[in-house]
């Protein structure tokens, strides 16, 4: 037998294997389910991978509430991964019954992707000027008010070194707040931000 024929079956098994394979490597991203209404009510979509545009999984582009099975998320105002961000996590036990859980103004939400977990520990240096200069802070726990803590309510660039972060730009884990994953962010323009005002700052939760 020619050793490139394809035998019937056995690339949808090597397939499915390579599947398996990956996710063991990578880490599964977890599950998610949107609800179109508040209390988890309406028409619900499950996700367990990134989604672009979630009008074309036939749900609309509004969500009232949120339950986190597993995993971290971000749900961003307008498809393709744009516009405000709002984070979903397993704080809570991943349950948000209404839009204001997540600091919402609308229930609009165009996509959804999954946090990258990262296992080392959790640690972040703030810095106050742009390309890691000027006066450094470091995190490795929840901080609600960083200005009574550090004496800081800005950071112009953020190393994230271990886990992943959520920095808000009001105290005590409220108002607009962005997902920083394991990297170097250069400028708070890196994160989505539009000023490098921050006001508190905590860890995410994949589980």
């Amino acid at each position: 037998m020619n050793i490139f024929t394809k035998v019937p079956g056995l690339v949808q098994q090597t397939s499915k294997l390579g599947s398996v394979l990956q996710r063991a490597f990578y880490g599964s991203s977890g599950r998610v389910t949107l609800f179109e209404q508040r209390n988890f009510a309406g028409r619900r979509l499950d996700l367990s991978a990134d989604c672009q545009r979630l009008s074309e999984k036939n749900f609309p582009e509004r969500c009232n509430s949120v339950q986190v099975e597993s995993g971290a998320w971000i749900g961003y105002e307008h498809e393709n991964f744009r516009g405000r961000q709002y984070l979903w996590d397993m704080s809570e036990r991943g349950e948000y019954n209404c839009t204001e859980k997540w600091c919402a103004q609308a229930d609009r939400v165009g996509s959804v992707r999954a946090v990258k977990q990262d296992s080392t520990p959790a640690r972040a240096q703030l810095y106050e000027r742009a390309g890691f200069s000027g006066k450094r802070t470091e995190l490795q726990d929840d901080i609600p008010n960083l200005m009574t803590r550090h004496s800081l309510n800005r950071a112009a660039s953020i190393r994230v070194l271990g886990g992943a972060w959520v920095v808000y730009q009001e105290p005590n884990f409220r108002g607009p707040h962005y997902v920083l994953e394991k990297k170097d962010y250069n400028n708070f323009s890196d994160w989505g931000a539009q000023n490098s005002t921050v006001g508190s700052m905590r860890r995410i939760r994949f589980s």
